[in-house]
This record gives C-alpha cells, sequence and structure tokens, in this order.
C-alpha cells in the first residue's frame, strides 16, 4: 500500500516497487498534502487551483490541476486520484497517510496510538517548503498549528487518566513532556507543580516555577497568572497543594504576544482585553525564542530529572520513569562536569537528542551542545558530545553541514576536549570517532579509543565503537566479542542489541542476527533493525522481503540498497530509475557518491561501482560499510587493494576480511 507522511516532512514510498520521479515533485506532493488534510474530505478544483496556483488565472490553474491529477494516475495508479464532478480526494483504501491515522487515533480516544504517531515524524510539514505561494503557506501553517493544538490535547489527555489512576510519576513524566511542547501554558504549569508535589519533590517543583517565571518576562514580558503565584507561595511557604487546586485554570493558557507589539514595547497581562490571535500568529510566537538558553532550563529544569524528560523526545510511548531528586538544584549540579546547571541540563538533553540516531536528532544534538558551550566554555565534555554530533552526521549529509567542514568541526572539537580535561574519557572517545569516520585513520581510532576505554573501562559508546572499528578492520571475533559482553552487561540496550547485530552480520551469522533484529524491535521501532535485515534478505537472495523492510526506512543509503536490491531481482527499470534519482541529487549536493556506487554494484557493473568509490572520496560520503559481505563482489576486484590503502586498511585486515569471505 502507497504510504504518505506528513509529520515530519513530506515523504511518499511503496513497499514494493520504486516510486516515479514524477510523483514526488514538490507540485504533485502539495496536492497530495492538501487532499489529505483534513480527514481527507473531497476538495472542489477551484479551491485546489487558487491554493497551488494563486498567480494563476482560474482556467490555467484549473489546466495545470488536471496536469498534476494526470502525472499521479499515470505514476501511483488510475484508482489513487479520485475525481467526482468538481470534487476531488484520495482514495484512503490505496494511499495510507500518518495525519489521518493520527485523526482517527484521536477520534477513536486511543491517545497513545495518537501520541506515538505523532512522534514518529514531529511537526506537519516540518521543514518541507514545497511551494513558493504565500496561501499554501498559510494553509500549512493553520493546519500545523491545529494538529499541534490535537497533539497537545492527547498528552493532555493521558496525563490527566494518569493523574486519576494515581499515578503519579506516570502523571508527572507525561506533564514534563507536554511542558516541554507548550512552555507558556499555565494550566499546563501548574498541573505539573501539582504532580511534583504530589510526589514528594517540592524542591524541584519549586526550581521549574523560578525559570517558568523568568521565561514569561522573558518572552512574553509577562507576569505569571495569578493563580500560578498563589499555589507556588504556598509551596515556599511549605504548604500541601489541596487537590484541584488548579482546575480553574483548566484550558487557559498565558495570552501570546501579538505579531505586532504595541506602542512601548510591552504586552500587558491582560487576558480580558488582549486581542484574539490567528493560530498562525500564536504557531509563529511559540517557536520564536527569544532566550534558548532558559527555554531549555525551564524544559529541563521541570523535574530536575533531565535525563527522563528529554527521553520523551524518543520514539517510546510511554512516558519516561522519573528521576528522583533528593537535593537543591545546587547540590543536584554539584557532581556534574560543569558548575552551570543549564549547561548541564543542554548536555543531557543532547545526549538524548543522539539517542534518536536520525539527522534530525543529530541537528538537534550540535544545536544543544553549542548552546552548552556558550554558557560554560570550558565544558570539555559538551565539546565532546559536539564532535561526536559531527562525525554521526557525517554519515547523514543534509543543507547546512557540508562533509568537510563538518569534519574539521568534529576534529576541533575533540582536540579541544582533550586540550580542556585530557585525564577524561570522553574526548578521546570523540577523537577515535572521527578518526574512523572522518579520517579514516583506523590506527589512530584504535588508539584514542583504548585511551578512553583505559580511562573508563564501563562506558558503552567506547564498546560500541569498537565493535565497528573491529569490524571495518575485518577482525569479526573481536567484533563479537565487544558485542556480546556490551549485551551482557544490559540486556535491553537499544545499542548494544544493534552493535550485536552488526558484528553478526559481519561474522556471517545470519540466523543468530535475524534473531537479534526482531529482539530489537520488541524494544522500539528502530530504523537501524530494518536496514540489517534488509542487507541481510539481499545475501540470501530474498529480495521481495528485503524491499519490504526498506520501505520504513526512508534515508539516502536505504535508498541506494533498495536500489541494489531491485537489482539483484532483475528488475533493470526500477534499479534505473534509483539511480537517475541518485545521480541528480547528487549532482544538487542532496547524496554522496557512495550511495550511487552501491546501485551499480546491484547492476553488477564494477567498473562505474569503482569510479564512483574513487568520487566518494572527494565529497567525503565513503563509508566503512564497504567491509559489509553486501559488497563481497566490490572486495574480491583487484582493484579493491587500492582503495584499502586509502583508508589505511592493512594486508592481515584485507587478509581477514577475505576468509570471512570465503575469497
Amino acid at each position: 500500500m502507497l504510504s504518505l507522511r506528513l509529520f515530519g516532512g513530506i515523504s511518499l514510498s511503496d513497499p514494493v516497487r520504486t516510486i516515479p520521479a514524477r510523483a514526488s515533485q514538490r507540485r504533485q506532493l502539495a496536492l497530495l498534502a492538501v487532499l489529505s488534510v483534513p480527514a481527507a474530505k473531497p476538495c472542489s478544483r477551484d479551491k485546489l487551483g487558487a491554493l497551488l496556483w494563486p498567480e494563476a488565472a482560474s482556467e490555467h490553474a484549473r489546466r495545470l490541476l488536471s496536469d498534476t491529477i494526470y502525472v499521479l494516475r499515470t505514476a501511483l495508479g488510475d484508482d489513487v486520484i479520485l475525481t467526482v464532478g468538481e470534487n476531488v480526494s484520495i482514495n484512503v483504501d490505496r494511499l495510507q497517510v500518518d495525519v489521518l491515522e493520527f485523526t482517527r487515533a484521536t477520534e477513536k480516544g486511543d491517545y497513545r496510538k495518537a501520541v506515538d504517531i505523532r512522534n514518529g515524524g514531529g511537526p506537519f510539514l516540518d521543514g518541507a517548503r514545497l511551494l513558493d505561494s504565500s496561501e499554501f503557506e498559510h494553509w500549512a501553517e493553520v493546519t500545523r498549528s491545529d494538529l499541534d493544538a490535537a497533539y497537545h490535547d492527547a498528552l493532555r489527555r493521558i496525563a490527566e487518566a494518569a493523574s486519576s489512576a494515581g499515578d503519579l510519576p506516570g502523571a508527572v513524566g507525561w506533564w514534563r513532556r507536554l511542558a516541554g511542547e507548550d512552555p507558556l501554558s499555565a494550566s499546563v504549569a501548574l498541573e505539573l507543580l501539582r504532580a511534583l508535589d504530589a510526589t514528594g519533590d517540592r524542591p524541584a517543583a519549586l526550581a521549574f516555577a523560578r525559570v517558568y517565571e523568568n521565561l514569561l518576562r522573558s518572552e512574553l514580558d509577562s507576569l505569571p497568572d495569578p493563580s500560578f503565584v498563589a499555589i507556588v507561595d504556598k509551596l515556599r511557604r511549605g504548604e500541601a497543594i489541596r487537590p484541584g487546586a488548579t482546575s480553574s485554570l483548566a484550558g487557559q493558557r498565558i495570552p501570546d504576544q501579538p505579531a505586532t507589539p504595541p506602542a512601548g514595547g510591552s504586552v500587558r497581562n491582560d487576558s480580558a482585553s488582549a486581542p484574539s490571535e490567528h493560530p498562525v500568529v500564536v504557531a509563529r510566537v511559540q517557536r520564536r525564542w527569544q532566550t534558548p538558553a532558559l527555554a531549555a532550563s525551564l524544559l529541563i529544569v521541570v523535574a530536575l530529572g533531565a535525563s527522563a524528560v528529554w527521553r520523551a523526545r524518543s520514539l517510546a510511548s510511554d512516558p519516561p520513569t522519573p528521576v528522583s531528586t533528593q537535593s537543591t538544584l545546587a547540590g543536584w549540579t554539584s557532581a556534574a562536569p560543569t558548575k552551570n546547571a543549564a549547561a548541564y541540563d543542554l548536555y543531557l538533553r543532547a545526549r538524548h537528542d543522539l539517542e534518536m540516531r536520525s539527522d534530525t536528532g543529530f541537528r538537534a544534538a550540535v544545536a544543544d551542545y553549542r548552546a552548552a558551550i556558550g554558557l560554560d566554555s570550558t565544558f570539555a565534555d559538551a565539546y565532546a558530545g559536539l564532535s561526536e554530533a559531527y562525525s554521526l552526521l557525517l554519515n547523514s549529509p543534509s543543507d547546512g553541514y557540508p562533509s568537510r567542514e563538518t569534519a574539521r568541526a568534529a576534529e576541533s572539537a575533540a582536540l579541544k576536549a582533550i586540550s580542556l580535561a585530557n585525564s577524561r574519557a570522553p574526548g578521546h572517545l570523540a577523537l577515535g570517532l572521527v578518526r574512523m569516520t572522518g579520517r579514516m585513520n583506523f590506527a589512530e581510532s584504535e588508539r584514542e579509543l583504548l585511551r578512553a576505554r583505559a580511562l573508563d573501562p564501563a562506558d558503552p559508546d567506547t564498546r560500541g565503537f569498537l565493535v565497528t572499528l573491529h569490524a571495518w578492520t575485518g577482525r569479526p571475533d573481536e567484533a563479537l566479542r565487544e558485542a556480546r559482553a556490551a549485551v551482557s552487561a544490559d540486556p535491553l540496550s537499544m545499542d548494544a542489541l544493534r552493535e550485536l547485530a552488526r558484528a553478526l552480520y559481519f561474522a556471517r551469522r545470519y540466523e543468530e542476527e535475524l534473531v537479534d533484529v526482531d529482539r530489537m524491535r520488541t524494544i522500539a521501532p528502530v530504523r537501524a533493525a530494518n536496514l540489517f535485515a534488509a542487507e541481510t534478505y539481499d545475501i540470501e537472495g530474498r529480495y521481495e522481503a528485503a524491499l519490504r523492510e526498506l520501505a520504513h526506512n526512508p534515508n539516502e543509503y536505504a535508498k541506494a540498497i533498495r536500489g541494489y536490491t531491485l537489482a539483484r531481482m532483475g528488475n533493470r527499470a526500477a534499479a534505473d530509475s534509483v539511480l537517475r534519482d541518485l545521480v541528480d541529487r547528487w549532482r544538487r549536493g542532496k547524496t554522496g557518491a557512495f550511495e550511487v556506487a552501491i546501485v551499480y554494484l546491484g547492476e553488477r557493473d564494477l567498473d562505474r561501482a569503482f569510479q564512483w568509490i574513487d568520487r566518494s572520496f572527494d565529497d567525503m560520503s565513503f563509508r566503512g560499510e564497504i567491509m559489509d559481505p553486501l559488497y563481497d563482489d566490490l572486495r574480491a576486484d583487484p582493484r579493491f587493494v587500492a582503495v584499502a590503502r586509502r583508508i589505511g586498511l592493512t594486508s592481515p585486515a584485507l587478509k581477514s576480511a577475505s576468509t570471512v569471505a570465503g575469497l
């Protein structure tokens, strides 16, 4: 079934075939988005024309709409777009849309499912600029605001249900998450105060209250609601908050700042006289932080359990397990690698950004680490984390992060971390990762990783990177030993299970690997599991199964593996279509040469595969995954010796890799 994802951007996919490029052009995607929201209701041709082609005359806009519908029907099937007279709609039996699933879940009262769907992507059409049309942008903003409101309502209902059921830790977790989504809401702030106080964590409640008050002054030039002030005063006097004390503010929020402030630049705290703001203005104001560090502090100090708070940004459906706080804010930060509490909060937030293992997570981590360094320029671990985020971005290129600049920034941050704290492991770990993924200098990488292990023998990240290093240097037995030790230490760690799957895959123990992949899926629907399974199915010749797995992984590397799969199963036309798309994206700097080489490898055109691998060194898209079993044909070719020299592989490593491959 065709799938349209509108949360977190926009993507169109089909589990069994490649979507023709013409169906994924901006105008076609914009039409599908408009027809899908709200609730896939029919839309008139005149309305669609005015929305998508506002500068065109009515008749011309109708012709353009007809052309667009024709393209979509030709590419996707005649029954995907339905037309009845003047009305146009999508066929929901042929096109699965995440926004529609979200809406149905909220209508049925399945709020946890709705939250899971929204968390799987992000805000509606986030970062997707489809048309140079103010009408379309206005529609997208209004729709995004409506969906955000529905998402917040779902979070609120889950939090209220937890409170009613007496699940105090769960209630704190859900109110935390809602406070992170709507930091200026008076009712949410009050409910969170109640929940924190009910758990006996009054210091956390007071710390949150202080930062919330500062945030209102900074962002809205406003004072907290009198009811909020009264309850905080009770907390400070040690008085109990009676149940239901915050109910008078249910559904209310602090007045939003008008798009154009009144004369004098201040905003009155007068909800009765404040003009009603358009939802687009509200959405823009909520996303406009004048003081990011303060905003971040609010979201973390919410419970002084930053590690738990930011786990809520993962794909898990349950609220985070609260971290009990037994001390004041000063006591809580005293043992941290920085004395700046806000910097440490940002650092913890960034650690969980990295756990997302996605381009979005890596970019968010970069921003958070930079903000932490801005608050404490001597924070060595923040520099190390920044280096790690940059290194991970090297395998996830995107606009704004050119690979060479990213590699240089990663190395610079790692060296800065070591210069500030040579006796701490994170800097050496970061430099080891840079040497492995940036410079491809495996000897230097191993030296730094072993130094990090000596300084912190229990660190799981060091073990994970050593698994990768051993695999890439032709030492599958060592990789497997490290990975199994990691799983033994923490059987429910997603990172440990992922590295075990990697090690089993490199060791060609495919049956065991697929068992481990299934274990990964019981914990969370991570895309790494789909990719491991797809490559294994390719090796075993189970191409249809591989395509089903790849349908869940939309990144560029997975797209290349999909082209490889199509070629190996004999669908050369579809493989060529993927190839043309990748080459076009490479020319526009949107993907790497290495991904193009993968498809040529699938087509068994080794001449062109090696040509594109050579180019991958220039655009820094070369990947150590070339040591994967999937690339056996390349490594068996005499020309691979030159590639091996460029990445510093020694003869014993090559011999070991060849032995494992049975070459």
